[in-house]
């Protein structure tokens, strides 16, 4: 098989099905001529020259039978390509013998099947068929001077020496005189087959370039001709717009992007590039999208214009993010308006307590009036406890960062509560801490941390239940974190509510202020870290706070809350 046709099954098609046919009509033609002398002469139909005729016929036809059913309309191996070539020698040879041998006309024909390997094989197959179609003529006509083969129907022809010598050297000559200029054509041919190969693979890489271009574009490309239909769009088209495929090609821009009029109208003017910000665009499905797009002249070669090229964006997302941009602005002034609010609210308030409490300490309120006042001192305390909460969650201190050592910071916590709150509900707090771990932070906001989350597992853990506080190094996303786990047995919380409890305001007690765990994760989050909650509704929960040990270096100081 030549070079340039491998792995090139399209090609090998039509070159084998052009030699088949080719090979087909000289079998045919003979079998004509075989037919129309049995019309002119019906006494011939069953002489012994017709009969080679017909063995060469079918010969011809039967080997072209096998090699379709054997390759196909493909090419076939060299060692086929060398039966075919005795195929074609053999088929030739009988036809000459069966016409008068030496002094046949049909000799002629040798160089039909020359030019045919030529074709084939180029100049290795234009000389493999010379050589056998000089070897095949010059022993027929040496048998036929011996005598050895006898011409059927013909009277013996006397040939002498010189005779044979020159029609064989004539004939020779001619056969390798037409394979090599075959074979020069045949090899001029295969080049330009090559190159036109290459230049196909070229193009053809090309075009797949150009598509998998097109297609992994993350926007969507429309192009459409002078009258504004479409002729090309990608996939990334297809997805923004909910449309399938092939609804794009042959319909109207209008109708599959619409409102672009405007743009038409610069394009008119001249303008080689239209822009439009943003466009409202209903999907098929009913959902609404925002398509940022541009559009531009599309010209050939010569610089005349053959259309238009419209790129566009769904730019949805950046909607939304603009939205929560402007909301948490607007959130963010509410929430330092609320807390100056909260500050300004401290002073009347501190001085109502401070009131209340004198004339409590009076001793000239009478007993009703002497508890309301304590209801009024009582309630401001708690009043100011919030206030002062919600101040240090949305006020951000700037602190100093030092060499934290955790594990005696947990101990001095676990010590405290231990000696308190959990003498007083019977509480085993086991403390599993080993290995002393440092992080760089604010020592007391850390310990608020731990307090906190220490505190909310006394209280969710029934009198006389188990508290579990450890603390190991754990690698997370490829950075070393230093953990505090905190694990109560209490009644653990509902899941409806897990996702709720880093919100401010929310809570579950009855005297709770919805702001420990929130401010907890703000301190951890201003230290770079994260705190996982895990709770079984009966089983209990664990708070786990991941800190980093190795963090980068900054200006020596941390925001924390």
């Amino acid at each position: 098989m030549p070079e340039f046709n491998k792995g090139n099954p399209e090609r090998q098609e039509v070159a084998g099905r052009n030699f088949l046919l080719v090979r087909s009509g000289i079998s045919f033609a003979l079998l004509a001529s075989v037919v129309s002398v049995q019309f002119r002469a019906p006494e011939l139909l069953l002489s012994i020259e017709f009969r080679y005729l017909y063995f060469a016929v079918l010969l011809s036809y039967g080997w072209l039978l096998v090699r379709y059913a054997a390759w196909g309309r493909a090419y076939f191996p060299s060692l086929a390509s060398f039966v075919q070539a005795l195929v074609d020698v053999a088929f030739i040879s009988i036809l000459v013998f069966a016409t008068g041998g030496i002094e046949s006309v049909f000799s002629f024909m040798y160089v039909i099947v020359i030019l045919l390997g030529s074709l084939e094989r180029y100049m290795k197959g234009a000389l493999v068929w010379a050589m056998l179609s000089s070897a095949g003529y010059t022993i027929l006509v040496y048998l036929q001077m011996k005598g050895i083969l006898v011409l059927p129907g013909l009277e013996s022809v006397t040939i002498s020496l010189p005779r044979f010598l020159r029609t064989v050297a004539i004939h020779s000559a001619g056969f390798f005189l037409t394979g090599g200029l075959s074979g020069l054509l045949g090899e001029d041919i295969r080049k330009g087959m090559e190159r036109l190969q290459v230049r196909d693979d070229v193009i053809r890489n090309l075009e797949m370039f150009h598509k998998n271009v097109i297609d992994n574009i993350p926007s969507g490309i429309l192009t459409t001709d002078l009258a504004g239909t479409i002729t090309l769009n990608n996939n990334s088209a297809s997805f923004i717009l909910g449309k399938n495929q092939g609804e794009f090609i042959g319909k109207p821009l209008r109708e599959m992007l619409g409102d672009i009029d405007e743009d038409e109208d610069q394009l008119r003017q001249g303008d080689l590039v239209a822009v439009r910000p943003e466009v409202r665009f209903v999907r098929p499905d009913g959902s609404e999208i925002f398509l940022g797009f541009s559009s531009s002249q599309m010209k050939n070669p010569d610089g005349d214009i053959i259309g238009r090229v419209v790129i566009f964006q769904d730019l949805s997302p950046i909607k939304r993010m603009e939205e929560r941009v402007r909301v948490a602005d607007r959130l963010a002034g509410m929430g330092e308006m609320a807390a100056e609010l909260a500050h300004e609210i401290r002073n009347p308030l501190a001085s109502i307590a401070g009131s209340s409490q004198l004339l409590r300490e009076s001793g000239d309120v009478p007993g009703d009036a002497a508890t309301l006042l304590e209801i009024i001192e009582r309630e401001s305390k708690r009043l100011n406890s919030l206030i002062s909460e919600f101040l240090s969650y949305s006020k951000a201190t700037v602190c100093a960062v030092t060499r934290v050592r955790l594990t005696s910071l947990l101990k001095e916590v676990v010590e405290a509560v231990r000696s308190g709150e959990g003498r007083e509900k019977n509480l085993l707090i086991e403390d599993r801490t080993t290995k002393e771990l440092e992080v760089e932070g604010d020592a007391e906001q850390l310990k608020q941390v731990v307090w906190n989350l220490l505190r909310n597992a006394v209280q969710s853990t029934p009198p006389g239940g188990r508290i579990i506080v450890d603390a190991f190094e754990q690698f997370r996303h490829g950075t070393l974190y230093a953990v505090l786990s905190i694990i109560d047995s209490g009644s653990g919380i509902e899941p409806q509510d897990l996702s709720k409890i880093f919100t401010p305001f929310f809570t579950t007690k009855e005297e709770g202020t919805g702001f420990g765990l929130p401010i907890s994760q703000r301190i951890v989050h201003h230290h770079k870290g994260f705190i996982e909650a895990r709770s079984h509704i009966g089983q209990g929960s664990a708070f786990s706070v991941f800190l980093p040990i190795q963090v980068k270096e900054s200006s020596g100081k941390v925001e924390v809350a």
